[in-house]
């Protein structure tokens, strides 16, 4: 029989370092040591640390640095709903995650992960993740109508400086918008936007509609040219006549014709009609049925079932294209941490889903770019050894 040997750091007591083997069955007492010690997140101004993490997860000082940055927006002054809480919801998100502990793995960079009981799928085993923090509100005499562009973009920077992703937390849908402003981008390199939503957030208001809005961003982005195409996926509901909305670059998929095949077939036909290099994905928690989920502040029924949505998501990230972040937004806040509706669970749960996703999405295009350069280096070996021989002829 293998003797176990520890495999997770589990908990700090006082000076006392306590670890785990992989079955969770056998602990052991650790010798402190630097490489133990906690990865800090990164001193970003505008942002302000959690109190406690996501999942309460820390990496390693031994680990590899995050490849995957979690940044909380409270923002709600994009959105048309009086007293909306949708500023609260990355707190309360943070809050529901801290019951699914991940732990920092002892033997190689990567973690404990997450166990989806429904799927059978193991999540986020190795990813190398951080919460960053959340963006504080700017000072007074900042630009008014993004508040929060200090921490944000000194986030978009970091993670650029540390060929990291960033995944963001509304905080309501205009804060998308914002993000794709200031995400670096390369030089005609051409970005979709990927959306899951129940409504098309194109609307037009004969007072507001230059103000960038919750309702109305998606054509902000079409008509500035910030994004090639938006694709938009979960679309349902009664709408009046002017509030839709038509642009070469638009494409929707309703829930009533939402599969994981026709996302992937869609998608793949954009990427090639606009050239198209990268992509960011945002998800609206209103895309889900109210019966799902119900804490948004415009619930439209009918909607697909929790799972034909995880596997849309899914399917959306498997598209062969470089996705460069993501975002989840719409939840509402909650009154009390102490009574957070079970609900929230899919909420994080579909997170979990969307970062594992990236991630593995981050790492294909990785071992396909590494493929590609050894192919090219071989290639320029054999051409510089051939071009030798001729002068040495």
């Amino acid at each position: 029989m293998k003797t176990s040997e520890p495999a997770y750091l589990v908990r700090r007591i006082a000076d006392a370092w306590i670890a785990a083997d992989e079955t969770f069955s056998q602990f052991y007492e650790l010798e402190p040591a630097k490489e133990l010690e906690p990865q800090l997140p990164p001193d970003l101004p505008g942002v302000e640390p959690a109190q406690a993490p996501f999942f309460l997860y820390e990496p390693l000082i031994g680990q590899r640095s995050p490849q995957l940055g979690i940044l909380g927006i409270p923002y709600s002054g994009g959105t048309s709903m009086l007293h909306s809480s949708v500023s609260g919801f990355a707190h309360a998100l943070r809050v529901e995650s801290w019951k699914k502990v991940i732990y920092p793995s002892l033997r190689e960079s990567g973690n404990s992960s997450l166990y989806d009981i429904g799927s059978g799928r193991r999540l986020l085993e190795i990813v190398a993740l951080q919460d960053w923090g959340t963006c504080l509100m700017d000072e007074v005499g900042a630009d008014t109508a993004i508040p929060y562009k200090k921490g944000l973009v000194a986030a978009l920077d970091h993670a650029l400086d540390q060929q990291a992703l960033l995944c963001c937390i509304g905080g309501d849908h205009s804060i998308t918008h914002t993000v794709l402003q200031w995400m670096a981008k390369a030089r005609g390199s051409r970005r979709l936007l990927v959306q899951f939503d129940a409504h098309h957030d194109c609307g037009i208001d004969a007072i507001h509609q230059e103000h960038t809005s919750h309702s109305n961003f998606v054509r902000h982005l079409l008509e500035e040219g910030t994004v090639a195409a938006v694709v938009q996926i979960g679309l349902r509901g009664l709408r009046s006549a002017d509030q839709m909305y038509s642009h070469p670059g638009l494409i929707q998929i309703s829930a009533e014709h939402m599969t994981p095949e026709r996302v992937s077939h869609v998608l793949n036909e954009v990427r090639q009609k606009y050239d198209a290099n990268s992509a960011y994905l945002t998800f609206d928690l209103d895309s889900l049925d109210p019966g799902s989920f119900p804490y948004v502040d415009f619930p439209i029924a009918a909607g697909p079932t929790w799972q034909n949505i995880r596997d849309c998501v899914i399917a959306a990230l498997e598209v062969p294209i470089s996705y460069q972040g993501i975002d989840m937004v719409e939840g509402q806040g909650v009154q009390s941490d102490r009574h957070i509706p079970g609900q929230y669970e899919l909420a994080l749960r579909m997170l979990v889903y969307m970062m594992d996703g990236i991630d593995r999405n981050r790492r294909r295009f990785e071992s396909s770019f590494c493929a590609s350069a050894a192919r090219e280096g071989m290639a320029s070996g054999v051409g510089s050894f051939l071009n030798q021989g001729i002068k040495e002829v």
